[in-house]
């Protein structure tokens, strides 16, 4: 919290409930438009494309929820698979 920034559990959360906020509303866009919706020149289609890939980008929706879990419990949580230990 320097210099009166978010720390990262804030600046997660925001980003977290941004995204699913966007994505929700431009999939039911979609939905009530039917067929129209995927059509090139309609702006929930523009919009669903662009709110997944805000999804992905500066971390994906799955980093942010670990992220939070993380400032929540107050233990890091890895997110690779364990070695396989050497056989002899």
């Amino acid at each position: 919290m320097r210099a009166g920034l978010p720390s990262a559990h804030e600046t997660a959360l925001a980003k977290l409930a941004c995204n699913e906020a966007g994505y929700f509303a431009a999939n039911e866009a979609v939905q009530i438009l039917g067929g129209l919706g995927f059509s090139c020149e309609s702006t929930a289609q523009y919009c669903l494309r662009r709110t997944r890939g805000w999804m992905i980008a500066g971390g994906s929706v799955e980093i942010m929820k670990n992220r939070i879990a993380e400032g929540i419990f107050d233990r890091r949580f890895d997110q690779r698979p364990p070695r396989a230990l050497a056989s002899s």
